[in-house]
């Protein structure tokens, strides 16, 4: 990963904090507003949501990676006026890796961490679930599948359903996607009359019709990689209340009993386990809120956003400020010259993301002769960022920008940096002949290798002349061999 992905990376996720905040804010708003609608509204209100906060940091990392183009018409300048936070923090990618880039180095790693242990946590429970369908099971009795086909037919499901009964989980449950199985405890069966079981098993089949095992597994996908923020937390536990409701209402409607299923969620009560959270359990949500909803008690669950979300949004923003904002004594990293254009040897190098260097460094590349262009065509060349002690020895090597882009775009060399390049400018590598052995199905090499070859002056002409002559199968240390013999 390169120091410039790492810094808009780092930004993404600052960044975040406070898009993150606003979107479950809004959200929340509009679920309070939308309390007395159906649940399948609110929910895809919050799948929405979430989804918008998987997207937005993408976006926005995206964007970082651009360079900064200046507005050419009203349109443009009203886009880059709509985003002024995130201008002022990334400027250009090169001057984003001046500043800071440790503390944005630490910040990507404990992100990362971060993203590994939850994923272990994830594989694990995933482990889990897929165990569950085996583990201490076994199947249903001919009236529950009956039951269960009158149902499937009922609610419109197509796809072969697996019952199950199960001693390792203490309530309802249903598991994959593709091939879904529903688990009965076995234990449901001595506390749950025969119609309470069928309403319980009409709510697991409305979660295999609405997919709702996939979506979970999106969610928890979301929540691995952003798990730094509460927000998402929040917005991905109510997707998971608002699906236990419409599966509720789909349940009632199957079976057109309110009242005994309401009585069978009383009993799931005293049997509640602690499945895991790749599993669509029946107790998912809280049972008292969704009991007051069907039997539409007073008080109504609340639907709004918390409290603390509101006060989070403010100190988000404050906190994504600090982040952007540069230290007063380089305040000039991301702000432009006051002139509106640069102006003479410094104001070109600032204006080619180098604003942040020492005196002695501005009289070494002077001395050099590492011109303002210079730099700006190898940044462009596509290596990345050189430090000031590269820029010094790419040019005292000769190093071309036009040099170092050809050997990048000949996807020839596998360790390409700034000294490998070096050493390749030295052993008078040929940018267009690497190009071409690429093209003729050959490499990638390290540069010891291409140094090899041209050494021994293995050229494209050459392999082309071995392939012509029938000689198609054959590796470039075989081409070499034969050289280093004078065969060839």
């Amino acid at each position: 990963m390169s120091r410039a992905t790492i810094v808009a990376l780092a930004w993404a996720l600052v960044h975040f904090i406070w898009q993150g905040a606003a979107i479950a804010l809004l959200a929340g708003f509009a679920s309070a507003a939308l309390r007395g609608a159906r649940p399948t509204i609110r929910y895809a209100v919050f799948c929405v949501s979430l989804a918008a906060m998987l997207v937005l940091p993408l976006a926005t990392f995206l964007l970082l990676r651009l360079p900064p183009v200046a507005p050419r018409s009203p349109a443009s300048a009203a886009v880059a006026s709509f985003v002024p936070v995130m201008a002022s923090a990334a400027g250009s990618s090169a001057a984003f890796t001046a500043a800071e880039p440790n503390a944005l180095l630490w910040l990507v790693r404990i992100w990362l961490t971060g993203v590994v242990i939850f994923s272990l946590r994830s594989i694990s429970g995933w482990a889990l679930a897929q165990r569950l369908r085996s583990w201490r099971t076994s199947p249903a009795t001919a009236s529950v599948e009956r039951t269960a086909r009158s149902l499937c037919e009922r609610l419109g499901i197509s796809r072969a359903v697996r019952i199950l009964n199960t001693a390792a989980t203490d309530v309802p449950a249903t598991l994959g996607w593709l091939r879904p199985v529903i688990l009965l405890p076995i234990s449901a069966f001595t506390v749950l009359t025969p119609e309470q079981i069928e309403l319980l098993i009409a709510h697991e089949l409305a979660h295999v019709r609405r997919h709702d095992y996939l979506v979970n597994l999106v969610q928890t996908a979301v929540e691995t990689v952003l798990f730094y923020h509460p927000a998402v937390w929040w917005v991905s536990g109510r997707i998971r209340a608002e699906r236990e409701n419409c599966c509720d209402d789909l349940a009632v409607a199957a079976c057109g009993d309110v009242k005994e299923y309401v009585r069978a969620l009383a009993a799931l009560e005293g049997m509640r386990g602690s499945p895991t959270s790749l599993v669509v359990a029946a107790d998912g949500g809280s049972l008292l809120a969704r009991i007051q909803r069907l039997l539409k008690l007073e008080p109504r669950p609340r639907s709004g956003p918390p409290a603390w979300l509101g006060a989070f949004v403010p100190a988000a923003v404050i906190l994504a400020a600090v982040f952007s904002a540069a230290p007063p004594a380089a305040v000039a990293e991301t702000s432009p010259l006051p002139t509106g254009k640069p102006s003479g040897f410094l104001g070109e190098l600032t204006a080619s993301g180098y604003p942040k260097l020492s005196v002695d460094e501005i009289i070494a590349l002077k001395d050099h002769g590492v011109e303002p262009r210079y730099v700006k065509d190898m940044l462009a060349a596509g290596l990345g960022v050189p430090g000031v002690p590269q820029l010094i020895r790419l040019r005292d090597h000769d190093v071309s920008p036009e040099f170092a882009a050809g050997m990048v775009s000949s996807g020839f060399v596998s360790d390409l940096d700034f000294e490998t390049v070096i050493r390749l400018r030295e052993n008078d590598a040929l940018r267009d002949d690497m190009g071409r052995i690429r093209a003729l199905g050959f490499g990638p090499c390290t540069t010891r290798e291409v140094i090899t070859l041209r050494q021994n002056d293995v050229t494209a002409d050459r392999i082309r002349n071995m392939k012509q002559q029938g000689f198609e199968n054959m590796t470039l240390e075989q081409i070499l061999k034969l050289r280093r013999s004078g065969v060839i």
